[in-house]
């Protein structure tokens, strides 16, 4: 009767948040919402005012019936690392689809763990899951754009030098770089023709991309619009000081991968000690597997792997 509860009550909750998805909670979409703001701010400017900022797209409240089912700074951090992270959802559906991945995780618990009660811990880990692969998405993203700037700045600087402006530049540079760096400079491009000064746009640009060398880049060619120099020089200094900063992480990494394998090493004992004891008297190690105390008792090994291998790994991590 309790399993038949449990499977219910998921298969509810699989069909409540698949309809809120269709439905879009009964509220106009995020693009929409973005169009609408970026005409306001176009009218604002007209009459005197300054607008609202372009740095990242609106979008919508988590809410149903009214309420607010998520608190408004938690969907601020998640516009930005939506943003950052290059998805085209918004606030409303990555929250159903944290909610959707934690309920079908708890239906596979359900039908592989003895305890069915223990199949709601699902859903919150399901839902934490969601959040750590947006983070890595976002981290991954940031990775490949900081790899393209030196590549960028070296082709704006030799536009520059041919006689081009800056945007005619940015825009020539991405015609010819690939994702992900292009598609943050076409958003640029269309924000300029939607009426956005050079500063807002480039400010925008800063705020999606949220890497501390992108943010050097566009501080230097704000201050350099507002004081005057010869920027293309400016651009071949920054990109210089950049190929240094990787020439010397790749040192500091070749000095350190000795500590890192070691990670590794002492991570993988444990493990391959369970392989080969299971190997040598199954009917020992099988205990692990199928009484509930050893199932408690290599969840906690896991989870003790997980934390050294953080732990060795953030040692080994020095930042430049």
């Amino acid at each position: 009767m309790l399993l038949a509860g449990l499977a219910a009550l998921c298969v509810g909750a699989f069909a409540t948040t698949m309809t809120l998805w269709a439905t879009g909670f009964g509220s106009i979409s995020g693009e929409a919402v973005e169009r609408l703001n970026r005409i306001r701010g176009l009218d604002e400017k007209l009459d005197g005012g300054t607008g609202p900022s372009l740095s990242l797209r609106k979008r919508a409240s988590v809410s149903f019936g009214g309420f607010n089912l998520v608190s408004s700074n938690i969907v601020a951090n998640w516009t930005t690392d939506l943003a950052r992270a290059g998805l085209t959802l918004n606030a409303r559906e990555y929250f159903v689809l944290r909610v959707v991945v934690g309920v079908l995780i708890s239906m596979a618990l359900m039908m592989a763990l003895p305890v069915p009660q223990l199949a709601l811990l699902g859903v919150p880990v399901g839902y934490f899951l969601v959040g750590l692969w947006l983070k890595q998405r976002v981290s991954s993203r940031r990775h490949k754009l900081e790899g393209q700037l030196v590549e960028l700045l070296q082709m704006v600087a030799s536009g520059l030098r041919a006689g081009f402006g800056l945007l005619q530049a940015l825009e020539a540079a991405g015609e010819q770089l690939p994702d992900p760096i292009s598609t943050e400079i076409r958003r640029t491009m269309r924000d300029t023709a939607m009426g956005a000064s050079v500063e807002q746009a480039l400010s925008a640009l800063n705020d999606r991309v949220g890497s501390p060398d992108f943010d050097i880049v566009i501080t230097a060619i704000l201050i350099q619009r507002n004081v005057g120099g010869n920027l293309a020089e400016i651009l071949d200094n920054v990109a210089h000081t950049m190929r240094e900063r990787e020439r010397i992480k790749g040192e500091i990494k070749t000095l350190t991968s000795q500590q890192r394998l070691t990670g590794f090493v002492i991570g993988g004992i444990p493990i391959g000690l369970l392989i080969v004891f299971y190997l040598i008297s199954p009917e020992f190690v099988g205990l692990l597997f199928s009484e509930p105390l050893g199932r408690v008792m290599l969840l906690a090994a896991g989870i003790s792997e997980a934390i050294g291998f953080f732990v060795i790994s953030r040692i080994v991590n020095i930042e430049v």
